[in-house]
């Protein structure tokens, strides 16, 4: 009976059956697909849930866009006023200026008028959660700066004081890398802007010196490379503004970039984050000169190369950045061509899988066409081998994958100057996709969705999830400039949710990349997510392949091969159970995605994604504090160390003075003790 699989309010929150029937009935889709439909149709308690059901009719078919049913689920489930339970706001309150009047430094205004330092007033004790609610302290003072003088001064006052500085953008960072109770916390955009949901643009009237872009003709003496420029981006500068800025321009780009467009280049940077394609690095490797306010509130700046090995991606020890400038590429196009694959042929199992993925791949696909398979096997290969970008997503309730890989060309004809934006601003474009974003974040909050056991709630989201991504044809691709496809997906800061990613590094085989690790990390992923019945991932596997990186403390540094950068994500845990079922699983990949060894038998040196969830891990055994210090930075924290060193005693300070002012417990610790 399909009423002995919804649970009440009291029961448990697993499914009543065994363990084993229960990972056997999740791997029949079918079934799973027939007990939620009589549900939501037989149950008045599921109406809300109704919806749901215009996804199915064409979400298998490969040749239809499936955003047309999408949205109008979107319409049916605004009329029926969906009732969330979850919170949407971090924060909601109104800026007022800080006047300094307790220690009378005077911050002049920008040349607009607008105050240049505002201090955030809060009816209760000021509280900082993170965008994952991960991260909670309560800071002494929450300030908005405009301008680069103010930021200077309210370093001094810091110093002054003895208060710590931290910068905070769109809180993003899983890790406690953001500060503790008494801290100054520093940002470069309204309050509302960085904290409320669903996501809105700054006003029109928003004025600030801290987000801009702009070209420079050299740095430090230096001219960019033939196909190339430099350009100067503010630390308040967000992805959407820089997008804008390349698609009216239409001449360079960034050659890599994270997906979110709701993020500050300040706050990617800080964490070395990463885009997708073997021929990238980090964004950390594009800067080619840092410019920050030191511990003493002095602007500083720095664009030496050996130097920029520690400064350009850093965690903020240096001080607040205020702009890097980067070396961007000629703009190029994006000719995409997304599709859904069966799970088994977008990344074919790897050879000789290990007998638990041997079992799970024979239970779901019982009579495997071999020479199929070995054809999806090298069409994976080549698309490694000839695509500009590489990424994989895989939501767990749904028997597709989706590949989101794409070459690019140069612009070579008039034509090619007038292509659209992507997604565009229509319905079917961003503003359906930030209304689908904020749907899920809804829907997972709502009454109904709670009541269903976690695999059916597993297989509701996937089905939104494939249907809200694009899948075209080659006579019908996705024609767009590259600063648009690195961005395909929008209001991603609508919907919340916790992740944990490692990078891997692509070991040499037979000389060349050993592309059997990466079916090995992404099968391990499928499989560890499969033995689970309480379904502790309910959002996604992801990988994209990147290159290596030159910055001391990027997790892809020293990948010469490149690097399998592989995460799972899932939503806010609404119980402690769920918490714990959360960080089991992060614990249970983690040994997966750990374990690997060259063809030497050395252990590859595997890492956490520093803003992504790591703390309380464990690797190999050892805490995973001790084992990046001992095993993943061994010899990467004393080459920071002493460049770092370097860097602030030529400029007029010390390690120890710095620290006082900007380092967190969590990498002093980490780095400096």
């Amino acid at each position: 009976m399909v009423a002995t699989q919804i649970e009440s309010e009291e029961t448990p929150n697993t499914p009543p059956m065994a363990e084993a029937e229960a990972i056997q009935e999740f791997v029949n889709l079918d079934q799973i697909q027939a007990e939620l439909i009589a549900a939501i149709q037989e149950s008045p308690e599921f109406d809300e849930l109704r919806p749901v059901l215009a996804l199915m009719e064409n979400v298998e078919n490969p040749e239809i866009d499936d955003m047309l049913a999408l949205n109008e689920a979107i319409a049916e489930i605004n009329a029926i006023g969906l009732e969330s339970n979850g919170p949407h706001y971090i924060h909601e309150v109104a800026a007022v200026p800080w006047s300094f009047k307790w220690n009378q430094i005077d911050v002049p205004p920008l040349k607009t008028g607008e105050s240049a330092v505002e201090e955030m007033v809060f009816s209760g004790p000021s509280t900082f959660r993170n965008w994952g609610l991960t991260v909670e302290f309560k800071p002494s003072q929450t300030l908005i700066v405009r301008s680069v003088e103010g930021v200077c001064k309210v370093v001094k006052w810091a110093e002054d004081n003895g208060k710590k500085v931290r910068v905070a953008g769109f809180r993003h960072t899983w890790s406690d890398l953001y500060g503790t109770d008494g801290d100054v916390i520093m940002m470069f955009l309204p309050y509302s802007t960085l904290t409320q949901l669903p996501y809105k643009d700054p006003p029109n009237d928003w004025r600030t010196e801290l987000s801009d872009i702009e070209l420079v003709t050299s740095v430090a003496g230096r001219e960019p490379p033939e196909g190339h420029t430099f350009c100067k981006v503010m630390a308040g500068t967000t992805n959407e503004q820089f997008r804008a800025w390349c698609y009216k321009r239409k001449t360079w780009c960034i050659p890599l970039n994270v997906i979110m467009v709701e993020i500050t280049f300040g706050g990617s940077n800080a964490t070395m984050s990463h885009g997708s394609g073997f021929s990238t690095t980090t964004l950390s490797d594009l800067v080619v000169e840092i410019c920050y306010v030191d511990c003493h509130g002095v602007l500083q700046t720095v664009n030496d190369p050996k130097e920029l090995r520690a400064a350009s991606g850093c965690f903020g020890l240096l001080g607040v950045v205020v702009s890097i400038t980067l070396q961007l590429d000629q703009m190029g196009i994006a000719e995409m061509v997304p599709v859904h694959l069966d799970l088994l042929f977008a990344i074919p199992p790897p050879k000789n899988p290990r007998p638990e993925v041997d079992a799970l791949i024979k239970s779901r696909w019982p009579n495997i066409d071999q020479p199929k398979l070995e054809e999806a096997r090298l069409k994976f290969i080549k698309r490694c081998k000839e695509d500009y970008y590489l990424e994989w997503f895989w939501f767990p309730g749904s028997t597709l994958c989706w590949v989101n890989s794409w070459k690019k060309r140069g612009i070579s004809s008039q034509q090619d100057m007038g292509l659209q934006a992507y997604p565009g601003d229509g319905w079917f474009g961003k503003k359906g996709q930030e209304k689908s974003s904020s749907w899920a974040d809804t829907l997972f909050n709502s009454s109904a969705f709670k009541k269903l056991w976690p695999w059916g709630q597993v297989w509701v989201f996937s089905l939104g999830a494939m249907c809200s991504l694009p899948k075209r044809t080659v006579k019908n691709p996705i024609k767009t400039y590259v600063s648009e496809a690195l961005h395909f997906r929008r209001g991603i800061q609508n919907f919340r949710c916790r992740d944990t990613e490692w990078e891997i590094p692509i070991p040499a085989k037979d000389g060349e990349r050993d592309y059997n690790l990466i079916q090995v990390a992404w099968w391990d992923g499928i499989c560890e997510i499969f033995s689970r019945p309480d379904a502790p991932v309910r959002v996604a596997l992801e990988m994209r392949l990147t290159g290596g990186s030159d910055v001391l403390l990027a997790p892809q540094y020293g990948n010469d091969n490149g690097t399998i950068s592989i995460e799972v994500l899932t939503t806010i845990p609404k119980s402690e159970k769920e918490e714990k079922g959360w960080k089991s699983f992060m614990q249970q990949i983690v040994d997966k995605w750990t374990s690997y060894k060259d063809g030497e038998g050395k252990s590859l040196n595997t890492r956490p994604h520093w803003a992504k969830e790591w703390s309380g891990l464990k690797v190999h055994e050892m805490p995973i504090e001790e084992y990046l210090k001992e095993v993943a930075y061994k010899d990467a924290f004393p080459q920071f160390r002493d460049e770092f060193e370097s860097i602030v005693q030529k400029r007029g300070s010390t390690v120890k003075v710095t620290l006082d002012r900007f380092a967190t417990p969590t990498t002093e610790r980490l780095i400096f003790k």
